[in-house]
């Protein structure tokens, strides 16, 4: 913020860090500042700021060139036209040079930012040519805080939020309105309560949930290793069978059914 006041901004930064670590938000805030003088979640459409999620279907040299027309516009209000390319690990290696020509021979007024969770996937060159900014996970109290003033949350509510979203803001967020998250928190509870031998229901509306929606056992793995990890001691075996079972899923496609009945 200090920076963006005074002028002296780099032409272009990658944002990195976990998922839902609150990288995109930031990246809004400050292109909300630069056009409207106010570090928050912008309000309205903002007309010198153009977002993509990039989902590796439209990264052509074709689309870069797009880009790289908007970058060097005149600026409407802001000081800057600033381009977000959010999961910018999907980048092809042709729109990734593209950028890298544009970092090198940056408009005065423009700034590019790229929201990754994986650096590796980008290439060597356009990583020396980018500031690089991590953003780690936050306390329990910097996410009710968040909850309760932004989306309005009774203390309660979100300090039960902040203590299962493993410092993740975005995940605390998104647990007030994803239901898919909502269900699997409720079958990880589920799934603790009830005895290995009372499970194969569940396990099986598992198995058939995450076949329409895979996202659904990503999820439920989470929100089960976080309630394991409340009492690591006591829960130390189970947790590294849970971390083993995870593993052998991801890695080998092995059968999920078989795999969750093998936790205990």
């Amino acid at each position: 913020k200090k920076l963006a006041g005074a002028g002296k901004l780099a032409h272009g930064y990658i944002f990195f860090g976990e998922p839902q670590s609150g990288k995109l938000s930031f990246a809004r805030c400050l292109a909300n500042f630069l056009e409207n003088g106010e570090f928050d979640f912008p309000k309205r459409v903002l007309s010198d700021t153009l977002v993509v999620n990039e989902d590796g279907k439209e990264s052509g040299i074709d689309f870069m060139r797009e880009l790289k027309s908007f970058l060097f516009q005149t600026s409407i209000v802001s000081k800057k036209k600033t381009v977000i390319i959010d999961e910018a690990d999907n980048l092809t290696p042709q729109a990734q040079n593209a950028i890298l020509k544009i970092a090198e021979e940056p408009s005065a007024n423009a700034l590019f930012i790229l929201v990754t969770y994986q650096l590796n996937n980008l290439l060597p060159p356009l990583l020396s040519r980018l500031q690089k900014i991590y953003f780690g996970r936050v306390s329990e109290d910097e996410i009710i805080g968040l909850l309760v003033k932004e989306y309005g949350v009774n203390n309660k509510k979100a300090k039960e939020l902040a203590g299962i979203c493993g410092g993740r803001a975005g995940r605390a967020v998104d647990l007030l309105s994803n239901g898919l998250l909502a269900e699997a928190r409720n079958a990880a509870d589920n799934f603790l309560k009830i005895g290995a031998y009372d499970r194969s229901k569940l396990i099986k509306d598992i198995v058939e949930i995450q076949k329409e929606k895979p996202e659904f056992l990503d999820y439920f793995f989470e929100f089960l290793i976080v309630n394991l990890r409340k009492d690591p001691v006591k829960n130390l075996g189970m947790l590294k069978n849970c971390l083993n079972r995870l593993f052998l899923i991801k890695s080998y496609n092995t059968n999920k059914r078989l795999q969750l009945e093998a936790i205990n």
